[in-house]
């Protein structure tokens, strides 16, 4: 379980000081799919990079299986960090090299014990045939199956998701989405999703936090999607959209 219990976080501004988070309490189960939305601004960022200690709080505590993350020494954080992955908006693939080599990359920095093979990942994410291409053959889509495939490949019991899919189009957003949900329903771990999308928090999450400038203004409870997706052209949903009244 991921707990905040009254944090608070401030940056320096030209104008003074600002508070990026101000008291922020939210329980995570464990194995949740939950999201955090909110306008630019707002401070959803910042609490992810809390979940992964990247931030500390300056007031307020964080505890996840019982550790407060605050208080743990050097070797106890980087075994901490050891158990999250991590998926960007920009994908942050090493250019040159190539898929498998990004996917490996984790490993290669460290060693975890429960490591998935990386066929199994290939194959999960759907990059087989692509293992020896570099980033710059890939479509954006493309790019983000190694970035999670990068993220699963350490096995880990928490996946932060910073807005996966805003530099993404419609279509290839919903496929990273059911990628990302199938990677739940196998894998287990708890998803912690930043996102200013809707969609992609009612196809993906069981509850979502509603920050703005830095409040937590609402925790609602999703009502599961059975939308799935569009076998339609580009075009074709275009005119769904545009011409129906």
């Amino acid at each position: 379980m991921i707990a905040l219990t009254n944090v608070v976080k401030e940056f320096k501004g030209d104008d003074g000081p600002v508070k990026a988070l101000n008291g922020i309490t939210v329980h995570i189960e464990q194995s949740e799919t939950f999201g955090i939305i909110g306008e630019s601004g707002s401070g959803k960022s910042t609490l992810l990079r809390m979940i992964n200690a990247l931030e500390t709080p300056d007031h307020g505590e964080i505890v996840v299986d019982g550790n407060n993350v605050s208080s743990l020494s050097a070797k106890a954080l980087r075994l901490y960090r050891k158990k999250i992955g991590m998926i960007f908006q920009q994908f942050n693939l090493l250019n040159n090299k190539t898929v498998i080599e990004n996917i490996m990359l984790p490993l290669k920095l460290h060693h975890f014990e429960s490591a998935l093979d990386i066929d199994e990942v290939l194959e999960f994410v759907g990059l087989s045939d692509k293992k020896n291409n570099y980033p710059s053959q890939l479509s954006g889509g493309q790019k983000q199956r190694v970035g999670i495939a990068r993220a699963l490949i350490t096995n880990p019991k928490i996946l932060l998701c910073d807005e996966p899919t805003s530099a993404l189009d419609e279509k290839t957003t919903d496929e990273i989405v059911q990628v990302l949900k199938r990677a739940h329903k196998v894998y287990g771990m708890t998803i912690v999703v930043v996102t200013h999308e809707l969609n992609v928090i009612k196809q993906l999450c069981d509850r979502t936090l509603v920050l703005e400038k830095g409040n937590v203004i609402d925790t609602i409870d999703i009502k599961p999607s059975s939308s799935t997706v569009s076998e339609e052209s580009y075009y074709e949903r275009i005119l769904e959209v545009l011409k129906n009244e």
